[in-house]
């Protein structure tokens, strides 16, 4: 292989690492494969295929999910293939709406360490159980840099019903928190999530613009510099 090609080939590799590149420490929660622990004590793992009801909290990758509920109904909180998609997910129904009791979901890291939360993927946010949103849904993620006050909400968009689903990107008010959580307003039911990332960036669909440009000029100067070379 000639010097230029293989130039070109450590460019094109370098760009592809940069695109898949994860930081250290990120942590990606998609609620298979970590501990489910229920009302009654009794406990279980997801593995997209079960899907557990009446959960009082579940564990993964160092984080705790834990549901606030009025009065432990079994159809109030969910872990597992609940859409029966071979594809795990949180989803609950607020004590706003027809179906549960449900008034908080809060999540914390075990140790008691600050994070970042980057972005995630909604499910469901509906204010018909089981159907499309109306768009009068009003449910909200609150970011605490303290794990106990409310330091900034924002009010999430509706949603339809299972997949396919939505991934919401949040600000920098989510960096450096101790906890977050998620509340209801009156107008909503149905709530369903998936794929926590956190300390990490949200991938770009596409090489950044850039990226693009970077590796455009560093080609075109070796094709100037390999003409150059042969004339």
């Amino acid at each position: 292989m000639k010097a230029t090609s293989k130039i070109i080939v450590k460019l094109c590799l370098s760009v592809a690492l940069l695109a898949v590149a994860v930081p250290a420490g990120a942590v990606q929660i998609n609620f298979t494969g970590g501990t489910v622990v229920l009302a009654d004590s009794s406990t279980g793992t997801t593995n997209n295929s079960l899907n557990f009801s009446n959960v009082a909290y579940y564990d993964e990758g160092g984080f705790r999910l834990r549901f606030i509920d009025q009065s432990a109904t079994s159809f109030s909180s969910y872990i597992g293939d609940y859409y029966n998609a071979s594809n795990d997910v949180i989803h609950g129904h607020w004590a706003t709406g027809d179906y549960g009791t449900l008034t908080k979901i809060l999540v914390t890291k075990l140790d008691g360490s600050a994070f970042d939360l980057n972005y995630f993927v909604l499910t469901s946010n509906t204010e018909v159980g089981g159907s499309l949103a109306t768009g009068n849904e009003q449910a909200y993620i609150h970011a605490s840099t303290d794990g106990v006050s409310s330091n900034y909400f924002e009010t999430l968009p509706a949603e339809n019903w299972g997949f396919p689903a939505t991934q919401v990107f949040l600000g920098s008010q989510f960096d450096d928190i101790k906890a977050f959580w998620f509340t209801s307003g009156p107008r909503v039911d149905c709530f369903g999530m998936d794929n926590f990332y956190i300390d990490e960036e949200a991938p770009p669909a596409v090489p950044e613009p850039s990226t693009i440009l970077l590796l455009g000029a560093g080609l075109a100067g070796l094709a100037v510099w390999r003409k150059r070379k042969a004339a």
